[in-house]
């Protein structure tokens, strides 16, 4: 099947239009000539599904014999407020090095939990090493240094939860994304200030009724698209998440109760063609329970190999509830002027109560195959017991305000500039305590008893200058001011990039960017080891060099895209930071300077015919240099050297509606090293990453039976989560033999899963 879709006013070509065919759900984006290419089994007729954010949505039915000469004219969406852009749209290369991603079905991948992220950490530059959260590292950085906007809104996360089993629902909920775009670094300067990554998130605004239900093992979820009248539309998602039988995979028995819900709702009104409104509202309650009963680890090498055994008693429960709104309001002055106010808000109320002992022993095992004793203790080397306590309780507020402007000066040229203004408002108190029992010998290794009370104002500016200077060149050169209450900096940060298009065709585009990104502290940062806040903190600093080239290729007759990057980023005023437990544990009474270089690769495209994979792989080297700690450059917590995944998709071409996909990714080890010891930060290195997912699905077709003609579709899905088995490390816990030895004890993610699940799309 081929074909070209053109816009209804002038027959200029409509690039990145998404067309699918219904009934088998195979789909394509036309490209930068408005051509598409299916290859479809025979039929005497299709319903094709035509969809665009700047268009009207069409559906319409071909013919066989009418389907390699294909013509379709899309009305452009009167209803929607055009965004104004100086730059021209020739081809699909990024702009501005931010990536655009396709919004695919994260249902109908392989994923523990449908999280988004875990599409993202299959990206170059992406480091992402559990499964269990939706948190993931770019580049050096760690997963608070990164941004996230939804329609404009900046999205936060619970301050004291940890990136792991007890994490709950991430906040983007795959069925409501329309447009996704992703930035490693280099990002213009109205895109705000933190020193890793940004990604764009747009919610859906449809003209038509549609939803689904998804059922699976670990969880449920629903979503409910709707035009109430011809000027609005509502979107509806609630999300259930239970990874209790995930849980069970675990190496440490016991009765786990993790029930996480969320709740999102995204209204918007169109006043006029020149005005409308979005309103953005979520609610999540994440409740985390566990009483541990038992757990049994075996580490070492084959010639020596130790056996580390707990007998728990008491419970852990964790409470998370967040509450997030915000509204925007967009008006056009004009064709060349448009303004747009931001207002939200979040609030979080955590609790944390911990109340666990458990007695531990860890012996030599037998490895010798001619032994009796093969395989089970022969000697003792340590005996003891641990005991946590915690009541901790949390409450924190941030209110935001935003103004931001877009004035088309020029045919070619456009100024945007804006301002923010944000309060930040915590009440923590902290009452926590652990020590260790071992051979008569009790040990306090952390007391806290702390109230902290934080109230902080941030304010900035920015204004930025794009500039088409021909059809093949473009330059953004934009500066952020910020300000910060507690530190009561006055700060610039500068940046800019230039884009060249090249190729006598046009397919490639080399981009070159530089500029300064800002984070002042948040209230995890400020606090240290003893609960204790060092409110003055300045703030952490990145300086970004950037290089890309993208190219748009065919290969096999289908569209590919070759991206490639090389970066560098000189970090100073850093606060460091350890993991703990899975937690990230800052040290800010520490200071430090640093530096993260690389390389980036990644080949997408239609490796089989109507289905995007692609492959990533990644190098990095991050250090870091801590202040008169009498060491020179030692590696950050984030340093993975060598990353490396795939996404892969596939269907049977007797039969499309039967489909797989793959995910794999593989990454070397991370540093670790001995609690409590700055000289022996991150001086070990972990074992690699390895991990692969798979799932199956096959979807049923229900147009025979008439009482059903309101559900467009029935997906049953299977998948086999890590496939291989592989037992991943995701930290480590530290135990004293008798003759006070420490023994790095590792910490494994979940086990190989089956997941069942099935999906109703109407």
């Amino acid at each position: 099947m081929e074909g070209v879709i053109v816009d209804s006013t002038d027959g200029t070509p409509i690039s990145e239009v998404n067309v699918q065919i219904k009934k088998f759900n195979i789909s394509t984006i036309t490209n930068a000539e408005g051509k598409f290419q299916l290859k479809v089994p025979y039929q005497p007729s299709y319903v094709l599904q035509i969809s665009h954010v700047s268009y009207v949505n069409t559906i319409i039915t071909v013919a066989s014999e009418e389907i390699n000469s294909i013509q379709i004219s899309l009305e452009p969406d009167q209803m929607v407020l055009q965004q104004v852009d100086v730059r021209a749209k020739s081809n699909q290369l990024p702009s501005g090095n931010l990536q655009k991603l396709k919004p695919i079905s994260i249902n109908e991948t392989a994923t523990p939990f449908n999280e988004f992220s875990q599409v993202i950490a299959t990206l170059p530059g992406v480091v992402m090493n559990n499964e269990l959260s939706s948190s993931y590292a770019v580049r050096g950085g760690n997963f608070d240094e990164n941004l996230i906007y939804v329609n404009g809104i900046e999205i936060y996360r619970p301050l004291l939860v940890r990136a792991g089993q007890q994490e709950g629902l991430s906040f983007i909920n795959p069925d409501m994304v329309s447009n996704i775009k992703f930035s490693a670094g280099g990002w213009e300067a109205k895109y705000g200030d933190k020193l890793s990554s940004n990604l764009l998130i747009d919610y859906k605004k449809t003209d038509k009724t549609e939803g689904n239900v998804n059922l699976g093992f670990l969880g449920a979820s629903t979503y409910l698209s709707t035009k109430i009248s011809k000027r609005d539309n509502l979107l509806l998602g609630l999300r259930y998440k239970n990874a209790r039988y995930l849980f069970n995979t675990f190496e440490t028995d016991g009765e786990y109760l993790p029930r996480f819900i969320d709740f999102q709702g995204f209204y918007s009104y169109q006043f006029s063609s020149k005005t409308s409104i979005d309103f953005l509202a979520t609610f999540a309650q994440n409740d985390y329970y566990v009483e541990p009963a038992s757990r049994e680890t075996d580490f070492g090498s084959f010639q020596q190999k130790l056996r580390f055994f707990v007998a728990y008693d008491g419970a852990e429960s964790l409470s998370y509830r967040t509450f997030q709104g915000g509204a925007r309001l967009n008006h056009l002055f004009s064709d060349q002027f448009k303004s747009s106010i931001i207002l939200s808000a979040f609030s979080t109320s955590e609790f944390e109560y911990i109340n666990t002992e458990g007695f531990y022993r860890l012996c030599d095992v037998d490895r010798d195959l001619s032994s009796e004793t093969f395989d089970e203790c022969i000697s003792q080397r340590g005996a003891g017991s641990n005991f946590m306590y915690a009541r901790n309780i949390l409450d924190a507020y941030v209110l935001q305000a935003k103004i931001r402007n877009d004035w088309q000066f020029t045919k070619n040229q456009l100024l945007a500039f804006g301002i923010e203004f944000k309060q930040q408002i915590v009440d923590d108190l902290l009452d926590e305590y652990e020590f260790r029992d071992s051979a008569d010998f009790v040990q306090v290794t952390r007391v806290i008893n702390q109230q902290n009370q934080l109230e902080a104002s941030f304010a900035n500016a920015y204004v930025q200058h794009e500039w088409q200077i021909n059809d093949r060149q473009y330059l953004n050169t934009g500066l952020r001011t910020n300000y910060g209450s507690n530190s009561k900096e006055l700060l610039l940060s500068p940046r800019v990039q230039y884009e060249l298009t090249l190729h006598p065709d046009k397919s490639g585009q080399l981009s070159l960017s530089a500029g300064i990104y800002r984070q002042f502290p948040f209230y995890r940062e400020l606090r240290d080891f003893s609960g204790s806040l060092r409110p003055d903190l300045r703030a952490q600093s990145a300086i970004h060099f950037i290089a890309n080239y993208t190219k748009n290729m065919t290969l096999w007759s289908r569209p590919f895209q070759w991206n490639s990057s090389g970066y560098y980023k000189y970090l100073y005023n850093i606060i460091p930071f350890d993991v703990d437990n899975i937690r990230l544990r800052y040290r800010p009474e520490l200071s430090a300077k640093g530096y993260a270089y690389g390389a980036d690769f990644r080949l997408s495209g239609e490796f089989i015919p109507g289905t995007e994979s692609w492959f990533s792989f990644g190098l990095l080297s991050t250090k870091e240099d801590v202040a008169n700690d009498g060491l020179d450059y030692i590696r950050r917590p984030t340093d993975q050297r060598v990353t490396a995944s795939i996404f892969f998709q596939d269907y049977f071409i007797n039969d499309p509606t039967l489909r797989v996909n793959l995910k794999l990714q593989v990454g070397s080890g991370l540093p670790f090293g001995p609690p409590n010891s700055i000289a022996g930060r991150n001086s070990l290195t972990g074992e690699w990453y390895r991990r692969m997912d798979i799932g199956f699905s096959k979807q049923f077709s229900l147009e025979r039976f008439d009482n059903l003609s309101f559900i467009h579709s029935f997906w049953l899905g299977l998948d086999v989560l890590n496939v291989l088995g592989v037992s991943n490390t995701i930290s480590y816990s530290w135990i004293e033999d008798f003759n006070g030895q420490n023994f790095a004890v590792p910490n494994s993610l979940s086990a190989r899963f089956l997941n069942l699940k099935g999906i109703v799309k109407f």
